[in-house]
């Protein structure tokens, strides 16, 4: 849970991944990777891989958003990915990508995974940012569930399984009943629409999660696919086929921002 295995990309997300203009920004410990596509301009859409993932899993949508005009932004997170390797956690990108997040005022964020749990985290911290949309390729419910998957897989006992809780309550500065995407998503109003795309054939990420969040995150809409695994998925023509169908409705009704 802080030595993050770094997955072999498949060799068109290479081939993807070395179309972009590639960059090292340094961040605490680490150099980060960037990777950027598109021309430079206002519409920004941002990539935030999950835990054990990086830039490289999103690289079959990546020309669904060139094709309408975004400049992409993405980072490989600390230790992950093409990034320099230490340790770390499954919260500490949130705090860099809120630094990001004000540099590049993305009107668009995909994230898949515990990527999502950062960008809800950073999405708290910056209220002023306004999000057109945020599309989460599955969502994570409630982290203690993932803590007590960990301890169950590697037999910890229960007061190991404690010492954990408390390092990641000193880590986050939350109580760990409070680290759940639904009581991140209650509080998120800087959204215009989340949409949460989740296969019932996950097996990393129950469906069941996916829900609960859906049903506390009053902006968002839920789309169940069918016969995907926790991967797989992001190479789904499903999955583009709805990301070009949303981009097109924003496009046409300038999904204007509204307070309310």
């Amino acid at each position: 849970m802080s030595n993050p295995r770094v997955r072999k990309l498949r060799e068109s997300e290479e081939i993807v991944l070395k179309t972009s203009i590639q960059a090292d920004e340094v961040f605490k410990k680490f150099n980060l990777k960037r990777y950027e596509w598109g021309e430079k301009q206002e519409k920004v859409a941002f990539l935030v891989h999950g835990w054990e993932g990086q830039t490289g899993n999103f690289a079959s949508l990546v020309s669904t958003l060139i094709d309408v005009g975004y400049n992409i932004i993405s980072f490989d997170a600390p230790s992950h990915g093409k990034s320099s390797e230490g340790k770390t956690h499954m919260f500490e990108f949130a705090e860099f990508l809120v630094t990001q997040f004000q540099i590049h005022q993305p009107e668009i964020i995909i994230s898949h995974s515990f990527g999502s749990v950062n960008v809800a985290k950073a999405l708290r911290q910056i209220p002023s940012l306004k999000v057109k949309l945020w599309l989460m390729i599955t969502t994570p419910y409630n982290f203690k569930s993932r803590i007590n998957q960990m301890a169950d897989l590697h037999q910890l006992s229960i007061k190991v399984r404690e010492n954990l809780i408390r390092k990641i309550e000193i880590d986050t500065q939350e109580n760990i009943d409070n680290l759940n995407m639904a009581t991140y998503c209650k509080e998120i109003s800087n959204v215009k629409k989340g949409l949460i795309i989740h296969s019932k054939a996950d097996k990393v990420l129950p469906i069941e999660g996916a829900r609960k969040v859906h049903q506390s995150f009053t902006q968002s809409e839920l789309i169940e696919l069918e016969n995907y695994g926790h991967y797989s998925i992001l190479w789904a023509e499903e999955l583009k086929s709805i990301l070009a169908k949303q981009l097109d409705a924003i496009s046409v009704s300038n999904y204007a921002f509204s307070e309310n």
